[in-house]
């Protein structure tokens, strides 16, 4: 959660890095770019209570890039470092909670109340069902349905329903994402 302006600042720059944006006027033109700023700023003006008329306009902003992009993620679901590789069909229920570093592929849907660590990678398609827990380190496979919890970290799943298939996960002897 997005509380000072030092912390917005370093969230864009986590987001940028993780995208591989470089920080020169070209990224201006970068929609990933355009939407993740929106969705930080947003989170920022929210949480640390500012204008109203403020949070309206950039909120108007974020919709506007949504609908661009096909993204729609609440504010305050990812902690720094989203990496958001192609645009297009990803949903994100804003109650959501996340980690940093995590990866999401389009097609990927999170319904409400969804709890997951750092390092999270959600494969294309992957859908991830109600009030689930996900540990740092998972990944969740491309189309996979997580219908309920899973308590260990660095595990892959996948499957309809999802079901540990692997113990290597983004931090088993990897770098992270």
């Amino acid at each position: 959660m997005i509380k000072n302006k030092k912390e917005f600042l370093e969230y864009i720059s986590a987001d940028m890095k993780a995208n591989e944006i470089s920080d020169n006027p070209l990224k201006y033109l970068n929609v990933i770019y355009k939407y993740l700023y929106c969705l930080r700023k947003v989170a920022y003006l929210c949480n640390t209570n500012r204008n109203k008329l403020r949070i309206k306009i950039w909120q108007l902003l974020l919709t506007h890039y949504s609908v661009k992009t096909g993204i729609t993620i609440g504010p305050n679901s990812f902690g720094k470092g989203l990496y958001l590789p192609h645009y297009g069909y990803i949903v994100v229920n804003s109650s959501a909670r996340f980690g940093e570093n995590c990866v999401v592929q389009c097609g990927v849907n999170v319904s409400e109340s969804v709890i997951g660590g750092d390092n999270i990678y959600l494969g294309t398609g992957s859908k991830l069902m109600v009030g689930i827990n996900i540990k740092k380190g998972t990944i969740v496979g491309a189309n996979a349905v997580v219908t309920k919890s899973f308590g260990e970290e660095n595990i892959v799943i996948a499957g309809i329903p999802a079901k540990k298939i692997s113990n290597n996960g983004t931090l088993s002897g990897r770098e992270t994402i």
